[in-house]
Order: C-alpha cells, then structure tokens, then sequence
C-alpha cells in the first residue's frame, strides 16, 4: 500500500518506460551482497561519483590503476554531490537548478537512465523502496515542495508517480522501517535560501492509517540532512549551520548525529562534532563504525574524517585530535573526504588536487597510506562495493 497519498502525476512514457524493466531486471537479479560473510573479505569494487567538470561514476578495483568511467550528463543539467548504493543500484539525482532529474545506474553494465521528476520540485536525496506485494518504488525527497515522491513501475509500460504531501518543511532524506515510510525533514527554507528554521525532524508515514509521527532531534541543524539505517537504528545527521553572507563565514551551529530508536520512536543519543567544524557526512563503515566527513574549520575548509563508535557515538580519537590522522606514503600528512572503511578497516577516501584531478586513497588500519589511483576529475562522493 501506497501510504498516505495526496496527490498523483505522470511521468512520460519516452522518460521511463526504457527504464522501468531496465531497474526490475536490475533489482531482480541483485542478491545478497555477501557481507554477512564471517571472514572479512575485501571489496568488489569502489565507485566515486564526479560530480563536476567530468559529472559520471568512475568505477575502479580493490587492486590495480585501471578505472571505467560512466558519463551520465552535460555539467549543465547536472549537480548531484552524492549518491545511494544498494546491491548493484546507484540513485543520485540534480536539484532544481540542473533540471530536476534522477539517474538511475545497473552498476553490473555501466548503463544509466535518466528520469524527470516534477519540474522546480529540487531533490535532494532518492532511495530504493518496496511497495506492495514486492513491488519496486523510487522515493525521492523533493525539498521545495515538501513532499516525496515515490516512483513505482509496471513491466514496461509507463511509470507513474504519486507523492506524499505535507512532508515537512525540506525533506531530504527517506528509508523505510516497520511498514512505513520515514521522513528526514531538514526544517530549513530549502525553496528561497536554505535558511535554517529549526532542528532535524523524523516523521514517520504509515502505510495505513492517517496518524503520523514526528520526532525532533534537539540541538540537530543544517540543511542537508541525511539517515543512516542500521537494524531497528537510524543515524540522522546535518551538517551544521552557518552564514556565508560575507567572508570570514560565521558558524551558528556545528554539525551533529543523532541515534534513534525507530520502534520505540524516541532519539537515544546525540553527539555534536568538534568545535568550529562544519559538515557531517556520515558512511556506515564495513568494519561496522561509522565514518563522518567535515571540514575542520570555515576559514581552510580542511577534510577531516571523525571515525565514530556506533553504541555511544564516541569518537576513535587519536592522541592529538578527534579525527583520524593520516600519512601519506612519503611520511607527510594528509586529508581526505567522503571516508568509508572495508571490511579490513582499511578507509577508503577521495581527494581533489589541481585542477580538481581527482584521486582514490586507501589507508591501513593504523592510518597509513597503501594505496592511490586516478578517478578522473571532479570527485564529491565515494562508495565501496562490499
């Protein structure tokens, strides 16, 4: 059951009908991902999402230099600064000012399609979704409407679309828990200047019924959050709040993580980054911690990654800071963004030199560098294929 719709478009036949068997056959034939294996294994594969200059997923090895690049639109029409990965599918989508779409990726074939979502509607965030009886959906948050958008497909025929109004103030995020739909609202002015109104909010969507439920994650701001889902857990983060009216930037708030309990429907933990930092990108690490990417301050704009406990968010701190120290394979330090650990405990980063040239870097457990190759040009987000 579709819960709680309001209202309902479709989306044309020459957009999705290519797609639609295209992302069944995907789905279908993705099983498990072999994590739940008791011997840590490496990765599949990593892929890195460029976001500029060369906008496409660059997909490389666990091992070797070799790389294979997949272009998925003209820098005009695209602006996406990450992605979901699930099994074999990536998700990422441009906001308002890059044409309202939606790419969807079979990561096993490198091939892509391209799907229009409601004109101005500026998503944020899409997620694989099951409908009733099994069926596949694409939720997708569209913060300037605050509503989701949940794209459902028959065979080849045309994918219609039906939405969730009301959906808070900007939602951008969404997952599905215990047949319902939950609802990462932002609360900040995502359609004029994504001015923070308040703190993060989860609001939970049954399937039936018209009771919903909201939960506040005090102290938590910024207008990009997220949710992370981990058993009956879910891990909202937001990045912070500031103001970038004019340099020097003022920080408001700094960015934080919340631990929520989605049955009892109640926040079990709070825990706000470092002082003056900004951001909080978070990644469940195969090695079971979660990895948070800021910037260390709004005036370097350093990356730094926090490697975070998950049962009481305590940061793995080393002796001279909150983030993970790292050193380059000639002994000099280094930084990095969008960290992700495998299975090993070896992270996995991206980092951007010159001209935005772009490179993959591993570190051992102890923090050392083993690894760096080429990902093209452009790099805003990574994921590792476990």
């Amino acid at each position: 059951m579709i819960p709680q719709v309001r209202s309902r478009f479709s989306v044309g036949r020459n957009v999705l009908a290519a797609s639609a068997a295209v992302l069944l056959t995907v789905l279908a034939a993705c099983g498990d991902d072999g994590i739940n294996n008791s011997t840590p294994q490496p990765p599949r594969g990593i892929i890195v999402l460029d976001g500029f200059i060369q906008p496409g997923l660059t997909f490389l090895g666990d091992t070797g230099s070799a790389s294979t690049k997949l272009t998925l639109a003209p820098t005009s029409e695209f602006d996406a600064g990450g992605f979901t990965l699930l099994r074999d599918t990536v998700l990422t989508v441009s906001s308002r000012g890059a044409g309202d779409l939606l790419y969807v990726t079979d990561v096993r074939t490198s091939t892509t399609r391209r799907i229009q979502l409601p004109t101005r509607s500026n998503p944020a965030r899409a997620r694989l979704l099951t409908g009733t009886g099994g069926q596949t959906l694409i939720g997708a948050a569209l913060r300037d409407s605050s509503s989701v958008a949940l794209l459902s497909f028959a065979g080849a025929g045309t994918a219609t679309s039906t939405r969730i109004t009301n959906a808070g103030t900007c939602p951008t995020d969404l997952f599905q828990f215990d047949n319902a739909i939950w609802i990462v609202d932002a609360n900040a002015n995502c359609k004029v200047n994504y001015a923070v109104q308040g703190d993060v909010r989860l609001i939970r969507v049954p399937n039936s019924g018209t009771t919903r439920d909201t939960i506040v994650m005090p102290g938590l701001r910024g207008s990009g959050a997220s949710a992370l889902v981990d058993g009956d857990v879910a891990f909202i983060s937001a990045g912070g709040d500031a103001s970038f009216a004019s340099f020097p930037y003022t920080l408001i708030a700094t960015g934080g993580i919340a631990k929520v309990d989605l049955r009892g429907k109640r926040v079990l933990l709070g825990k706000k980054m470092p002082t003056n930092s900004y951001g909080a990108g978070v990644k469940m690490g195969l090695d079971g911690f979660l990895y948070v990417s800021l910037y260390q301050d709004l005036a370097s704009f350093t990356n730094r990654i926090i490697k975070v406990r998950t049962a009481d968010l305590s940061f793995v701190t080393s002796a001279s800071a909150d983030w993970l120290v790292l050193t380059g394979a000639s002994g000099t330090a280094v930084t990095c963004g969008s960290g992700q650990a495998d299975a090993l405990g070896r992270l996995h980063c991206i980092q951007n030199g010159t001209a935005s040239v772009t490179s993959l870097l591993v570190f051992s457990p102890a923090g050392t560098e083993v690894r760096r190759v080429a990902a093209n040009q452009g790099g805003v987000d990574l994921a590792i294929r476990p």
